[in-house]
């Protein structure tokens, strides 16, 4: 099986089968201080609105926030190791030169502050901030580093855990077991500046 690495997004781990995003999201507004004022900003703002159009859409412009390439977060985590920077540098320029680099089992964590800014008649009311964590658990993967860059990567086991709050307020949470991924992704990336 060959999958494009560009396939699966963190939109697609946190969103898939979730309750209604938009409820988490009044939810929150009611949890906090900070919330709080929030909620009370937008109603002020918007006052013949219903508030639950508001959120759905901060949440269409959160879930498009969130549609990020896991593939992309995964290269850029192996871009920073020592020995695959050595594998990079030896392949670059040098056309069918292939360097295989098998990695033991790691974990990769990723933390992201995506936002949404609401405006009313071009004047800002809030900047919503939703931290993110994202933590991938790998096991058996071997790259293929050929052109200068991380072209391959045979798959084995892959585990995610990711978090999304709105300030203290957890909106999501994904915990997805250990699952094989049979094949390999290709990535499609531009070679690393030297």
């Amino acid at each position: 099986m060959s999958t494009n690495g560009n396939g699966l997004s963190v939109s697609d781990v946190l969103l898939s089968g979730a309750t209604s995003l938009s409820e988490r999201l009044l939810a929150g507004l009611d949890v906090g201080e900070q919330a709080t004022e929030v909620k009370s900003a937008l109603e002020r703002a918007v006052p013949g609105l219903p508030l639950g159009s508001v959120i759905d859409g901060v949440c269409a412009s959160l879930q498009q926030s969130l549609d990020v390439p896991i593939s992309g977060l995964l290269v850029s985590a192996w871009d920073r190791s020592r020995e695959l920077r050595a594998a990079i540098q030896q392949t670059r320029g040098q056309g069918n030169t292939a360097v295989l680099v098998p990695l033991l089992t790691h974990t990769i964590t990723s933390e992201h502050r995506p936002y949404v800014d609401v405006e009313l008649n071009g004047a800002p009311l809030a900047r919503l901030v939703f931290p993110l964590k994202i933590s991938f658990t790998l096991d058996g993967f071997v790259l293929r580093i050929a052109g200068g860059r991380i072209a391959q990567a045979t798959t084995g086991l892959l585990k995610i855990k990711a978090t999304l709050k709105f300030a203290d307020f957890v909106l999501l949470e994904k915990s997805l077991p250990a699952v094989s991924l049979p094949g390999t992704l290709a990535f499609d990336q531009q070679p690393l500046a030297a």
